[in-house]
Parts: C-alpha cells; structure tokens; sequence
C-alpha cells in the first residue's frame, strides 16, 4: 500500500504545477493510481500526458524536476524505460557525462545529494528503483548516451 502521506509531500511540486498545466494535473492524477497492476494501456496514456509537461530550465533542474516521476513509473513499469530514461541521461549527457558507468555513478551520487538535503525528495519506491534497477540498466543507458551523441551530430 502506497504512503500518502509520502507520495504528497514528494510530488508537491507537480502537483502544485498542475494548477496551471493541465498535463502536470494528469501525470499527478495518473502516478497517484499507478501500481504493479496498472494497465499498459494506463502506463501509455500516463507517458503521453508525462511528455506534455515541458519542463524548462537548465539541466540540472531539469534532471531534479523529473528524476522522482521517472524513477517512481520505473519501479512500478521497468519495461517503459525506453520511453523515459532520455530524461535523466540526456541532461547529465549535457553536462559533460558520457560513459555509462559515469552515468549511473553521477545519478546515484545526485540523488544521494538531494535526499540528504530533502528526505522527501524520492519516494520509497523511487529509492529502490536507485538502488534496484538502475544499476541493471546499463545497457539501455548506454543505448540513451547513443541517442544523445546522434542527437549532437
């Protein structure tokens, strides 16, 4: 059973950006029911509205702003990383991080640096994604870093 309590205070944010973006509202409303049993086609229509938020600033914050909302559909939907890990990597890919062991070190470092300073900057299920599932994803990250140096040529 999901922490309320926990799934608020950590998607405080979104939920507070869907005051003014309606697709922010419908990824908050879409995370809030997602779960092991959520249909493919629920996880889909949640990528799709997920997609619309445009979050923008520099990649820092950018990576920060969408590491809870990825990691959280990844603990519960691991087969969508293809549709969602280019959030993660390709601001880090910006940043000067190209080889996928510095990738995976420089994601896990970040996030050990926010939850020191905010404890409810994960979930319980975003952390055991970190911990879990991230470092089992070395190839798709790898396959990311691919897109991101296509992207750049």
């Amino acid at each position: 059973m999901k922490n309320n309590v926990e799934f608020e205070k950590v998607f405080s944010d979104l939920k507070r950006m869907g005051n003014s973006i309606s697709s922010a509202k419908k990824t908050y409303e879409l995370l809030k029911a997602l779960n092991h049993e959520t249909s493919d086609e629920e996880v889909k229509h949640l990528i799709i509205e997920f997609n619309e938020i445009k979050y923008e600033s520099n990649t820092n914050d950018y990576f920060y702003f969408y590491f809870p909302l990825v990691s959280y559909i990844l603990y519960y939907k691991p087969k969508y990383e293809s549709d969602i890990l280019k959030y993660l990597i390709g601001p880090n890919f910006a940043n000067g991080t190209t080889e996928t062991e510095d990738m995976i070190a420089i994601i896990i470092g970040a996030v050990k640096y926010k939850l020191s300073e905010d404890e409810n900057y994960l979930t319980h299920e975003s952390q055991d994604c970190v911990v879990n599932e991230l470092p089992r994803l070395e190839k798709q990250i790898g396959r990311e870093i691919q897109v991101c140096w296509k992207e750049l040529n």
